[in-house]
């Protein structure tokens, strides 16, 4: 190989790394979306579990990362690790729930509340068929709606 190949190998990859530092940078400091403020797609617990539960790639793509504003009865109340409150939305299956991480506390929220609850859709994480455990819809980033 001569001098002048290994120099352009050298070049190409130097750009590269520049290229990729520059996108990494970009996302890193990507501002945070508004949830509170910003317009949801509006849809029921029982609605949104059914679509993601679903094996359909034009629901996923409709709800996944997208602000949805969730109406539902309150199954629970709880705190998860980080001391974050999360509320569990009912859902039309036995065991299901949409999972809420709340951005702020709110202490008025009590199980068999009925609420709406506005959040990022992180999707579905399936629970285990051979117990018949069935899996979660969980949002993240979560505010009460009024």
């Amino acid at each position: 190989m001569g001098r002048k190949t290994k120099r352009n190998i050298l070049l190409f990859f130097i750009a590269i790394v520049v290229i990729a530092g520059t996108i990494g940078f970009m996302i890193w400091n990507e501002p945070h979306r508004d949830i509170k403020d910003a317009t949801a797609l509006k849809t029921t617990a029982e609605g949104l579990y059914s679509n993601l539960t679903k094996d359909s790639v034009k629901m996923k793509s409709k709800f996944i990362n997208q602000v949805v504003e969730v109406a539902g009865e309150v199954k629970n109340v709880l705190k998860n690790q980080k001391g974050q409150q999360i509320i569990l939305l009912n859902t039309n299956v036995e065991g299901g729930s949409v999972n809420c991480t709340m951005e702020e506390k709110n202490n008025h929220v009590k199980a068999g509340d009925t609420i709406s609850i506005k959040g990022i859709c992180s999707g579905y994480i399936g629970g285990d068929p051979d117990i018949d455990l069935p899996g979660d819809v969980f949002l993240t980033r979560c505010y009460t709606s009024t």
